[in-house]
């Protein structure tokens, strides 16, 4: 088939929704499909990664590193590279970005069919009440559409799934998030060990960072051996830095900001990663990278936690959503069977394939109706 991925964000931006796209369209190249990204960029131009045509055009209003928009005659443009690529589906994901409304509208043009992903497993969480507010307002408005127009809507969790389904009426199939496996342990580093606590995302508010300081200094208190790293950058570092200070955990705590991805699967390997997020999470792909380091994850209840745990992975979600329950859930996962079931199943080789079979589908339907 001939794919086209409308998306936002794509590397070299970093993100779940980036690296979810990223390793889907590297993979079902492999597969033998011919794949064109049509994404934003501060600048414009076209490029082959991974030998893939990359169409990066004008971004403009960019708000929060997160959201921005396409210059206007963006849906026209668009429309014009799928008929000229002969696309066969189009592939749009999370319904709140300007793309995902573009990419549908310029499928429909072109009688591609729309296949959409949805990562987020409520409304947009912030602190700001006039977020909140827009949010909500988009989603019930342009994203109710997408997700009630797209030829096929896929959830990467059951609790994604459960919010398409109270926003828009329409049944989403599960399509899980995966990962690449690691390199050899050879090439990864030295392990990290369990008195190591890794917190991974973005410093801005909801993720957790604060929490995860609060939970350092309380261990510390009682294990001296005790040392944390935290990967990822915001807005708020200079916050956490301060708290960092003023925790008197400055010779425990190593903020080491933005890394490349084998950086946060060294600084896993072996140790226990900490996940105290309370934002709208889809399925973040940190647990199962956690997991194929061979690390163990504590964390608060989130989408596809407790599956990895009833599949016998060393998983502790806490039982509430609080400091002290997640420290209580990083002793227990500590202190665990150190035998742990082998991670089978969660890696994009077999998740490809699957999606290649539901974009199939999604074109003979399409075809069908015409």
């Amino acid at each position: 088939m001939r794919i086209a991925f409308v998306v936002n964000n794509y590397p070299p931006k970093t993100g779940g929704v980036e690296t979810h796209v990223h390793s889907l369209a590297r993979h079902l190249r492999s597969l033998g499909h011919e794949i064109v990204v049509i994404t934003l960029a501060e600048r414009a131009g076209v490029a082959v990664e991974d030998g893939i045509e990359v169409v990066r055009m004008p971004e403009h209003l960019r708000v929060g590193d997160v959201l921005g928009f396409p210059s206007p005659g963006a849906t026209r443009r668009i429309a014009r590279l799928l008929e000229e690529h002969r696309i066969d589906a189009v592939s749009v994901h999370t319904r709140f970005f300007p793309m995902t409304w573009i990419g549908l509208r310029a499928g429909r043009r072109t009688g591609a069919a729309v296949v959409h992903t949805e990562h987020g497993s409520d409304h947009v969480v912030s602190p700001s009440a006039l977020i909140s507010t827009a949010s909500r307002i988009v989603d019930r408005t342009l994203g109710r559409r997408v997700l009630r127009s797209a030829d096929a809507v896929l959830g990467v969790s059951e609790s994604v799934t459960a919010f398409v389904r109270r926003l828009s009426g329409r049944e989403a199939r599960v399509f899980y998030n995966a990962i690449d496996p690691s390199p050899s342990t050879e090439e990864t580093g030295r392990p990290g060990g369990l008195d190591r606590l890794v917190f991974v995302g973005r410093l801005v508010a909801g993720k957790g960072a604060d929490v995860f300081v609060d939970l350092v200094a309380d261990l510390a208190a009682t294990n001296p051996a005790i040392e944390a790293v935290m990967l990822g950058d915001g807005p708020d570092r200079g916050a956490i830095e301060d708290l960092v200070r003023r925790s008197g955990v400055q010779e425990r705590v190593t903020l080491r900001g933005r890394v490349a991805p084998e950086e946060v699967r060294r600084e896993l390997r072996g140790a226990i990663l900490v996940n105290p997020t309370t934002l709208a999470e889809g399925f973040q792909t940190t647990l199962l990278e956690a997991l194929d380091a061979g690390g163990r994850v504590a964390t608060y209840d989130v989408p596809g936690a407790a599956l990895l745990q009833e599949q016998g992975h060393p998983v502790e979600v806490s039982a509430r959503k609080d400091r002290d329950a997640l420290r209580d859930a990083i002793l227990a996962v500590r202190e665990g069977d150190a035998v742990a079931a082998p991670l089978r199943g969660w890696y994009w080789d077999d998740r490809a394939g699957e999606y290649a079979q539901i974009l199939e589908r999604s074109v003979q339907g399409r075809s069908r109706r015409a």
